[in-house]
């Protein structure tokens, strides 16, 4: 654990039920917006809510991103938005929606293609438009980090376009939002926040405010998710999903994470697996790995989830993850031995080095070989 830090929280952040109700106060006057909503907001009528609130301003609205947002998806984004002459931009929708509108709202007032960034050749050296972002889901983040994560599905590469000019100006935590959400989506990312939070506390680079925010996390989502999976309309569930999935990115956007996501992002794309669903298939066999490193650390944790220790915090997490429907390997998404270069290959991000065990490439192959049946 790191006794010496810097913590940057740029973001505004408004929390609560009914907390969308803030937006039209805080978008700069006279915006021409550009409105990026998932495909189930819009079905659920909350992105026209969303319209109704931003009738002050010209709004254009968009609906496509793909679940895991390509670069093209990207430089569709904004393409429209140069195009309309758009001055801020405001995303509802999961972590795919708001990683594809975060990183088009850095792109559209500068020059070249999403494909520059992701590849290095350009460096966001600015900012951005201004940007809003309202998450649908308690899982990824999104809403606060400085990162857009970002797949190119022509060469099955998935990772960041990351700056500190990318994190949103505003970030509006409402539970009311996540209502309705679908078990199997409830799952997943939950599972995804629940991850982070671990992987946060046991980070190389955590600090004592990064884990106080990580553990709180950890036992609000574990003792309230199996809960909201079996009733997604309980809006203090998802109230408290909510806070769990908001501490867990306070605490990984200042840490980073480990293992399970220096694995997960490169095998992910490369099965079209859904992030919260890989993360939580390799949390259990990546938590056993670690365990001579950080086992106080999983004590810990076990005691704030109210369980005896670390090897119980284990045994419990594996009980969720089935609880929640959770395959126990990666044979069912196709994973072969002949992927195991590409992904081992791919997985030497900021994640890994974050770890508080180092995995050489052998031992990579070693955990992988154990999600086969």
């Amino acid at each position: 654990m790191k006794h010496s830090f810097t913590l940057s929280y740029p973001p505004r952040i408004i929390f609560g039920p009914g907390a969308m109700a803030e937006l039209p106060s805080i978008i700069p006057g006279n915006s021409r917006i550009l409105l990026v909503a998932g495909k189930s907001v819009v079905e659920s009528g909350k992105a026209d809510e969303i319209k109704k609130l931003l009738s002050a301003h010209h709004v254009i609205s968009y609906c496509g991103i793909p679940p895991e947002p390509s670069l093209a998806s990207v430089d569709e984004l904004a393409i429209l938005g140069r195009k309309e002459r758009i001055t801020s931009v405001v995303a509802i929708g999961g972590g795919s929606v708001i990683d594809a509108s975060k990183a088009a709202a850095m792109l559209i007032p500068k020059d070249g293609s999403c494909p520059d960034y992701f590849y290095g050749k350009r460096k966001v050296e600015s900012k951005g438009l201004f940007f809003a972002a309202l998450p649908t889901t308690a899982g990824t983040g999104a809403e606060i980090t400085v990162n857009s994560v970002l797949t190119d599905p022509s060469n099955k590469i998935k990772k960041s376009i990351r700056s500190p000019f990318m994190v949103p100006d505003l970030a509006i935590v409402d539970p009311v939002l996540t209502l309705n959400a679908p078990p199997r989506l409830t799952a997943a990312s939950g599972l995804d926040a629940f991850t982070q939070a671990v992987e946060s506390y046991t980070s190389a680079d955590a600090n004592f405010a990064t884990k106080a925010l990580a553990s709180r996390a950890v036992a609000i989502i574990f003792n309230n998710l199996l809960n909201t999976y079996g009733d997604g309309n309980d809006i203090g569930l998802r109230t408290e999903m909510a806070k769990g999935s908001l501490l867990s990115a306070m605490a990984f956007s200042q840490s980073g994470l480990g293992a399970v996501h220096g694995i997960a992002h490169p095998a992910g794309a490369l099965l079209g697996i859904p992030h919260g669903v890989i993360c939580a298939i390799l949390l259990g066999p990546v938590l056993e790995w670690n365990l001579p490193s950080c086992s106080a650390e999983y004590d810990e944790l076990a005691r704030a989830c109210g369980l005896g220790d670390g090897g119980d915090f284990i045994i419990e997490i594996k009980r969720l993850c089935s609880s929640l429907k959770i395959p126990g390997d990666l044979s069912s998404y196709g994973l072969k031995e002949e992927h195991f270069p590409f992904i081992i290959a791919n997985s030497r991000s900021r994640s890994m080095e974050c770890n508080p065990r180092p995995m050489s490439d052998q031992e990579i192959g070693i955990l992988l070989r154990k999600m086969l049946p």
